[in-house]
């Protein structure tokens, strides 16, 4: 069993309000003229756990999912 989590951003949702992007900054940006934020990176290690949950409770549009283990 994998301690990774893979992450999701739901574009259709997303309005780029960055938020997730000043939580984490390695994992999520928000490219100029960009109307959604994008992922570098779909999968954290387990001691990111923290951080990727508070970047999905605090995004206003709740675009922000995790699952534990990596990606299908």
């Amino acid at each position: 069993m994998s301690d990774n989590l893979s992450v999701s951003l739901d574009g259709t949702r997303c309005k780029s309000y960055g938020i997730c992007v000043s939580v984490m900054p390695d994992v999520f940006d928000t490219p100029p003229g960009s109307p959604t934020a994008v992922l570098l990176r779909d999968t954290v290690d387990a001691d990111e756990r923290e951080d990727l949950e508070e970047a999905a409770r605090v995004c206003p549009a709740q675009a922000i999912a995790l699952n534990s283990g990596p990606r299908p």
